[in-house]
């Protein structure tokens, strides 16, 4: 539903006593700190002309949940490059995959007086009470790959990023293409409680409804690792043996631990369809240790974070979810995609 927000500048300053949240030097991250760092420099001008953008310029922050994460990093390289376009200035917070350190961060930029947060939690539920407070200071809340629960996303204005639940309808499609007349699979999930393992797995199994194909066992990951696919992958094969005909990975940097797993035991021929859109995945597809790869245009969805914001700043229509297309990448067309940079 379209909407149009005016942006307000938060002009009461916030008392809290957690560390101050400054602005970064250009291409640096940085967790909330205890002094202010010097605002970013100037960008240099973007190659591909955007849009010319009207109004103040934007303070705005992104805090994902780990810049160790390469889709993040590569996520805020896009923004950093073409934040002039938009006239923002964006700096990055690293989340370092605690839901404390992410809330802090929030907290400190209200106090900061940031324009906008561009969100990706590593738990939708622990950052609520924190949007709130954002929402009620003035700024422009944008959630980016990862969405609120669906009770709470008054607090937010706008959602960028893939369908999670439609990546794991694609998922089941995959295996039901390839296994017409049924199959035994395994599923191997994402962090257990993230928007995206939750969505991707609810995908996968409403997408499986009716169909021949039997879902052996299915077991989350503590963190998105490929050492702990690998071994749940082990711990599986131990137990179905031959009857795993294919799996099903939440992301393919995960996709790769249980490729090792099954080439340790010595089995070929597994079907294996992951989430994501990364090098990994692309190479896997490419050398036939991954059948098909369910990629995320990362490029795309960071410059319609930046442009909905703009869009909401300026009190332009916008849409407040925004869902950007996937690619189903193939041997057949993997070398006529764009090679991924994360």
């Amino acid at each position: 539903m379209k909407r149009k927000l005016m942006a307000v500048v938060l002009t009461a300053s916030l008392a809290f006593g957690l560390v101050a949240c400054g602005n970064g030097a250009g291409g640096e991250t940085q967790a909330p700190a205890e002094t202010e760092q010097e605002a970013p420099a100037e960008e240099e001008p973007a190659e591909e002309e955007a849009p010319a953008a009207e109004g103040k310029t934007l303070k705005v922050a992104y805090i994902p949940n780990s810049m160790s994460n390469e889709m993040n990093a590569y996520g805020y390289k896009i923004m950093e490059e073409h934040q002039g376009d938009y006239n923002m200035e964006v700096t990055a917070f690293d989340g370092q995959y605690d839901s404390q350190t992410e809330v802090a961060a929030i907290t400190n930029c209200i106090g900061q007086g940031y324009d906008a947060l561009i969100l990706c939690p590593s738990d939708i539920n622990a950052v609520i009470p924190a949007v709130m407070q954002a929402k009620e200071a003035g700024l422009i809340v944008e959630l980016y790959s990862a969405d609120l629960p669906e009770e709470y996303r008054e607090y937010r204005d706008i959602f960028v990023g893939v369908d999670d639940t439609e990546a794991g309808k694609n998922a089941a499609k995959a295996m039901i293409d390839q296994f017409p007349d049924g199959a035994k699979v395994i599923e191997v999930g994402g962090t257990a409680g993230t928007d995206a393992q939750i969505r991707r797995h609810d995908g996968f199994n409403a997408g499986l409804e009716g169909s021949n194909i039997e879902v052996l066992d299915y077991q989350a990951t503590d963190s998105w690792s490929s050492n702990e696919t690998m071994a749940i992958t082990e711990d599986m094969i131990v137990k179905y043996g031959s009857d795993i005909q294919g799996i099903f990975c939440h992301w393919d940097g995960g996709a790769t631990g249980c490729i090792e797993a099954l080439k340790k035991a010595g089995i070929d021929g597994t079907y294996i369809v992951a989430i994501d859109g990364s090098r990994s995945g692309f190479d896997q597809v490419k050398d036939g240790t991954q059948n098909v790869c369910i990629s995320q245009n990362v490029v795309n969805i960071s410059l319609k974070a930046l442009e909905v914001i703009r869009n909401a700043a300026d009190g332009k229509e916008y849409e407040a979810e925004n869902y950007v297309p996937l690619d189903i990448v193939t041997k057949d067309n993997v070398e006529e995609l764009p090679y991924p940079e994360w």
